[in-house]
């Protein structure tokens, strides 16, 4: 038994680690891609944006498919059409076909990530459902990083192409895994979950519950933009980084390998809502940071801004799964939606911000976005104890 759990350790970060990886590839090379195709920053930040809301809008319908053809099954079938999409990636010339990859890719990240967070729960022993957790949030944290250090060094040293080749490559690898190395859940058949419509409604009309979901939306809205404009403020005057320096600075977001645990064990001696007021205070520091002329300050902003992040999105999803206990599946997949929201948003939104103020506008614009997102669930939390 023992033996089968660290092996499906293994494989299940590894192939989470690559499928998440693909979704931050072009972010650190932005820049360079930005002067290839010879369009504006708006345009060039589809690639992450585009793909992001495709994502979300995908994410829900992939929950009934898994019920239906089984978990195991739609991952295997996502991974190898996402592997098809990202060869697409390296080898077009033209932008529009680039960004149609990007789509794509929207399409079946999902059918891997939306199942996976289940299917770890299922195929774990109870005893051992907390340890395929951390691992899961582990390889998506390991992921992003990789995602944006390993495109910036193959860019610097070969071309985008390559970058985009490797990552093929290295889904094509995972797709195997996948088919020969993962357990299959013997008893998914018999245990189907499946989404209540009237729920999701239901959800989005309590007041309280949104007031939560808009919570991981500001801040995975203001973690994208930071870390994406931060490469164009970064590949400019006075700092003139190039694509594999760019890389190297997203090594910054290994702390959240190490954050997330750590979150989540302190919510439960200090309680939820104080990690997740406490990582908004560490992400608006962070921001500020990063306005530094220091490239160390601008460092320790983005370490910051990654452990804001991490500590507010490791708490968030056990915090709604105890507010509504029995409809822990619907409010999973309104969990993510949202946060995908903020992910496309904040690297699209933040560029027209960009283009008349540059980086302090960006920066400005995220900070007034999380305080005034934040005031609803503050004021009802703050209520809650006055009336008790």
């Amino acid at each position: 038994m023992q033996t089968s759990i660290i092996k499906t350790s293994i494989i299940l970060f590894v192939v989470v680690t690559i499928v998440f990886s693909t979704i931050y590839t072009p972010q650190a090379i932005l820049p360079t891609l930005k002067g290839v195709f010879h369009i504006s920053v708006l345009e060039i930040n589809l690639l992450l944006s585009g793909m992001l809301f495709v994502l979300m809008i995908a994410t829900p319908f992939y929950i009934p498919i898994s019920n239906r053809f089984g978990k195991k099954n739609i991952m295997i079938f996502c991974t190898f059409f996402l592997f098809l999409s990202v060869l697409l990636s390296s080898i077009t010339s033209n932008f529009y076909v680039l960004l149609f990859s990007r789509f794509l890719q929207g399409v079946f990240v999902p059918g891997i990530t939306a199942i996976m967070l289940s299917y770890v729960q299922e195929i774990y022993p109870k005893n051992h459902r907390g340890l395929g957790m951390g691992i899961y949030m582990a390889a998506t944290s390991f992921g992003a990083v990789i995602g944006r250090l390993l495109a910036g060094w193959i860019t610097f040293l070969y071309s985008w192409r390559i970058a985009f080749l490797v990552f093929a490559i290295l889904l094509f690898i995972a797709f195997f895994a996948m088919i020969f190395a993962l357990p299959v859940n013997k008893t998914e058949l018999t245990n189907k979950r499946v989404i209540n419509k009237d729920a999701l409604f239901s959800f989005l009309s309590n007041i309280k519950i949104l007031s939560v979901l808009i919570i991981p939306t500001i801040v995975f809205f203001s973690f994208m933009a930071i870390s994406t404009f931060a490469t164009y403020h970064l590949a400019q005057e006075p700092f003139n980084l190039d694509a594999s320096q760019l890389g190297n600075i997203f090594l910054v977001l290994l702390l959240g390998v190490i954050i997330s645990p750590l979150a989540g064990r302190y919510s439960d001696i200090i309680g939820r809502l104080r990690i997740i007021y406490l990582g908004i205070a560490i992400l608006i520091l962070g921001i500020f940071l990063t306005l530094s002329q220091s490239i160390s300050l601008v460092i320790a902003g983005l370490g910051l801004v990654t452990m804001g992040m991490f500590s507010v999105q490791s708490v968030t999803p056990t915090y709604l799964g105890e507010l509504v206990p029995e409809k822990k599946a619907t409010i999973s997949i309104l969990y993510q939606s949202f946060f995908y929201l903020g992910g496309c948003l904040g690297t699209f939104l933040p560029s027209i911000f960009w283009e008349y103020y540059k980086y302090n506008g960006v920066t400005s614009f995220c900070i007034a976005l999380i305080l005034i997102g934040s005031l609803p669930l503050a004021y009802i939390n703050f209520n809650k104890k006055k009336e008790a």
